[in-house]
């Protein structure tokens, strides 16, 4: 067991250092440099492990099972920052696709996303959305937090998605705030 088991912790522990070393250069100018510190702590504890005289690991069956267990954590660690690295990515490449677009070019946008049932909203100032965003997923709409921007031809979209929700669903944004 504690051969097999060791295989498998390295295994994971290779694949983890990859996805880690990729999300670090991916993300380190954009996520805090603390995302990373557990992840590489971690990583120190399953080096540590190999490290160990065999006997001692083959004696403490709780030792090898703790280092699979952390081997499990830390790449869930791992792929998670890679997640968060391609959820950036789109996020940052639907807000450049649509910032582009004039007011007339959102208008046939919104038609293509509409049959695409791929609708949108962009909000942004200084109030808070509250429960905009959650209220929109209801409609599958995916909503977008701007921040204090505000972008007239990104609002000129949200106006379309308004009136779609007032005349298909009988909802006023207003509503959806709360």
């Amino acid at each position: 067991m504690y051969t097999k088991l060791k295989y498998i912790i390295f295994t994971i522990l290779i694949f983890g250092i990859g996805f880690g070393i990729f999300s670090y250069y991916k993300l380190s100018e954009n996520v805090y440099q603390s995302e990373f510190q557990l992840p590489a702590i971690l990583a120190g504890l399953i080096i540590v492990f190999f490290f160990l005289p065999r006997n001692l690991k083959m004696k403490s069956k709780l030792l090898t099972l703790s280092a699979f267990g952390i081997s499990i954590v830390f790449f869930i660690l791992t792929i998670n920052l890679t997640v968060i690295h391609f959820s950036n990515e789109r996020y940052e490449k639907i807000l450049t696709e649509y910032s582009e677009l004039n007011c007339e070019e959102m208008k046939d946008r919104f038609v293509k996303d509409l049959e695409n049932d791929e609708l949108k909203h962009f909000s942004g100032g200084f109030a808070g959305t509250g429960n905009l965003g959650k209220n929109l997923k209801k409609y599958d709409i995916e909503h977008f937090d701007l921040g204090c921007i505000i972008r007239t031809n990104l609002m000129c979209y949200s106006e379309l998605v308004w009136e779609h929700l007032k005349e298909k669903e009988n909802v006023e944004i207003a509503q959806l705030y709360e």
